[in-house]
């Protein structure tokens, strides 16, 4: 549906605005916003929510594993916490206290929930805990063992995203200045070349100014996406910045330049 509705605000740009620079560019930029950043953030939407429910993950593990050291059961253990607040992760614990109440099996519960989830970091710690307790092992010290790696790997995370915040920083003050750069070149010197080398041929400015616009889209574009892969290690975690940088950079160049 919003490429479909990107493709018709696109093509009544080309339609009815093609003699109108301002609005036909303008046009253009809403419907690719409309096309591809409303799909994007939403699926930007769904990684943020895995990545809470990651988050809130090896607190679950632990708080289940300290329960089943009391002496419950499985069931027990989880009926015990499910009423604790795990944020975005409570449903889903909710969830598998009730089928473990109906008999469901404890690989099945987890399996679903991994399934549901769609995270490949659950994923692979859900496989760990089934296979290792296939093998005999004792539940709880399966538990913590997983929950010891969870919290490690987001200690990780958190850490490499504090260490590459200068890098964030440089990305969109490169993008500022590249900006200011293309904005000063469209309002001075350009005219500046039309005046004494083309001779006042009209449309050498319209030109060169529609190349930086363009220019400004896609340095933005793909900043936002270096950016979000550095911090989070994700491209579409850079999805927001993108916005950001384009939305920005192409408002200043249309309503300044």
């Amino acid at each position: 549906m919003c490429v479909a509705l990107g493709a018709l605000v696109i093509f009544i740009s080309f339609t009815y605005f093609r003699q109108i620079p301002q609005i036909f560019g303008m046009l253009n930029f809403t419907g690719v916003i409309v096309a591809l950043g409303i799909p994007l953030t939403i699926k930007y939407q769904e990684m943020r929510l895995k990545r809470k429910i990651e988050e809130r993950f090896p607190q679950f593990l632990h708080d289940l594993t300290g329960a089943i050291e009391t002496g419950m059961t499985l069931p027990q253990a989880f009926r015990a916490i499910k009423h604790n607040d795990y944020g975005p992760l409570s449903k889903y614990v909710r969830e598998m206290s009730a089928k473990l109440d109906w008999g469901i099996s404890f690989e099945k519960v987890l399996r679903d929930f991994a399934e549901k989830v769609g995270s490949p970091v659950i994923r692979r710690s859900i496989e760990a805990i089934i296979e290792i307790h296939r093998s005999g092992g004792y539940i709880a010290t399966i538990l913590e063992a997983v929950a010891e790696s969870q919290t490690m790997v987001e200690r990780i995370k958190k850490e490499r995203a504090a260490s590459v915040y200068s890098q964030i920083i440089n990305g969109y003050v490169i993008f500022f200045v590249f900006l200011g750069v293309m904005f000063g070149m469209s309002n001075f010197l350009i005219p500046a070349f039309q005046w004494e080398v083309a001779g006042g041929a009209a449309g050498l400015a319209e030109v060169y100014s529609q190349l930086f616009r363009n220019l400004i889209v896609i340095q933005g574009a793909f900043a936002g996406l270096a950016i979000g892969k550095m911090s989070e290690g994700s491209v579409f975690a850079g999805i927001k910045h993108s916005l950001v940088l384009v939305s920005i950079g192409y408002t200043i160049f249309t309503l300044l330049g």
